[in-house]
Parts: C-alpha cells; structure tokens; sequence
C-alpha cells in the first residue's frame, strides 16, 4: 500500500472512532443519566396561522396559532411538579381585534411530557402541543397598509437536576489505590438534565474525615429569562421586576444519613438565591457523612434540584392591508 492510500484507511478509520466516541451518538451513552442539552419548551407558530397579511374593517377572521414542544427532561403543566404554563399576546389592543384582555392569555389544560431516556440508552422525545387564539378581526378602516408586531410569549415553571458523586473517606490522606474508587479533592463534573440551568462546576475539598466542603456553580445555558415562582409573576422583564433571576435551591443525597448544611442557602439544604443580573452563582455546602455506618472509602450520589419560572417569546409581524370603504 502506498503513502497515499495509507494516509486515505487513516482518515477513515479516525473519522469512524470520533463517530463512535463522540458527537450526537453521546447522548445515547448507557452510562450517562440525562440526555441533557439546554432547552425547556421551544415556542414557534403553525404555518399560515397567522397569515402574513390580513384584511380592515371586519373583514376577515384569522388566528394566532402556538406550537410548544418539551424539549428539556423536566414535565410541566396540570398534575406535575412545575403546573403553571401560560401563553399570552401582547403588542395591541384587544378591542382593535376584537378580543377581550381575558382572551388574551390560555393556560395548558394539559401535562406536557418532557423528553426521556430509557435505560437501554434509547431516547423518547417530549410532547407537543399546539393552542389557537381566534378568532382575531381587525375591525377598524386604515387609510394606508399598517404592521403590528405580534408578542406570544410563554411563561412555565421549569426544573433542572444536576446529579454528581462525591468522595467520603476516613483520612484526608489520598493514596493510589483510594483514587481507584475516588479522591477528595478537584473538581467532580456533574451531569445535567436537559434545561436552561445548569450546574457547570462542582469543586470538592476534605475538611475532616468523612467531612468535605463543596462548592456548586449555578449557570444559566438557555436563550430566555428566569424568574422565581412568587404567586402572580408572569415573567415581567422588566428591571423593576425584583422577583428576577430568583432560583429555588435544594440539595440532597442517596444517603439519609449525610448531614448538609449550605451556608449560601443559610445553612439549610435547601433555600432560594438571587443570580445578579442572571451571571453564575456558586453555592457552598458542607457534607458530613455519618462516621458510624461508614465504609472506609465510598461516593455518594449528590443531587441538586433547581426549580425557577421561566420566560420565551417570539415576535411575529403581520399586515393589515387597508381594502378602503365596502360601500
């Protein structure tokens, strides 16, 4: 075989091992909890629903139709941990289409399912849903052509699970056989439930046997807004609003006897922060492991649950074109 056609099997064969180690095909890793990925709910419009143009003067009804599809882990709606989900419109006068401020805004009537993973490693997409608002009618005669700019936002609460071993050892001593099983110390690389928070960085150090501190970082990863879950918070966004970029904290393990106290979270495991203009937060926590039922050395599954509401919207132009009078 010649240089050349050694150099072309080389390619190739590389090219199949980052195909099978890597990229999309990762997500279908057994060993890999979540299918992770940053979205919540994707909003887009059904096709034709609203036309591109419309009619004055009464002339002629049409409808804003919504399509939401679940792309992150966490389920939302009636029924499931996260049950309020609200669409609305925004950027005119009801009474110009005909509408009233209460037909202005619908709430899922529904579960939407988000995405999950089997354990053979197969993936389950999230559900769909689509909602109409209709009928809409312009009622007013224009002497020329006007835009509007519809908004059609959607506010839903949301979750997110970060999951990620930590090492308990009686010595803070580490030694080449200990680090078969685990180590004290370094960062400990946490996996995420599809979502926009995410928990990007978990740093590990020993304090005493048995006994590590543990600091968390809190990233937001999607493309809209946070907000905590207060009654009445509709993901205004607004710099007014001080119920922004507000997350609900809560720390926990698969061993019930591990004691953790955050001072961040006030020395609970469990608390609300406040993320400065949406920018990172770390969360620092204390985990002391129950000496007495301990084995020597051992990793516990911690977890993070982060529950927030979150904001998506989309803009979407539409002409009214001025017929002139039907007399």
């Amino acid at each position: 075989m010649n240089q050349r056609n050694t150099i072309i099997v080389f390619i190739a064969i590389t090219a199949l091992l980052v195909a099978a180690c890597g990229g999309p095909q990762a997500r279908n890793d057994r060993t890999v909890s979540f299918i992770g990925g940053n979205g919540g709910v994707n909003i887009g419009l059904i096709n034709g629903v609203p036309p591109a143009a419309v009619y004055d003067g009464g002339r002629m009804d049409f409808g804003v139709g919504v399509v939401l599809e679940n792309v992150g882990e966490s389920d939302l709606g009636p029924t499931t941990d996260n049950p309020f989900a609200r669409v609305s419109l925004e950027g005119f006068l009801p009474a110009a289409f005909g509408m009233t401020p209460a037909q202005m805004s619908q709430d899922l009537d529904r579960p939407l399912l988000g995405a999950h993973k089997n354990f053979d490693g197969s993936i389950l997409p999230g559900q769909m849903h689509n909602l109409v608002f209709s009928p809409l009618n312009y009622r007013e005669r224009l002497q020329g052509n006007r835009v509007y700019t519809f908004l059609i936002k959607f506010c839903y609460d949301y979750e997110s699970i970060a999951t990620v071993p930590i090492c308990f050892k009686n010595s803070m001593i580490e030694n080449v056989q200990d680090a078969q099983i685990c180590t004290l110390t370094g960062e400990k690389y946490p996996q995420n439930s599809g979502a926009p928070l995410h928990v990007t960085s978990v740093v590990q150090n020993p304090l005493a046997p048995y006994k590590v501190m543990v600091n968390f970082v809190i990233e937001h990863a999607g493309t809209g807004e946070f907000y905590g879950r207060t009654a009445g918070e509709t993901c205004d966004p607004t710099i007014t609003n001080s119920n922004k970029y507000r997350v609900d904290v809560a720390v926990s393990s698969e061993d019930p006897g591990l004691n953790i106290q955050c001072s961040t979270l006030g020395g609970d495991a469990a608390g609300t922060i406040t993320m400065f203009q949406g920018a990172p937060q770390t969360v620092t926590c204390t985990l002391t492991g129950d000496a007495a039922s301990a084995s020597r050395i051992y990793t516990d599954l911690l977890t993070v649950n982060l529950q927030y509401r979150y904001g998506e919207s989309i803009a979407q132009p539409i002409v009214i074109n001025a017929v002139g009078s039907a007399d």
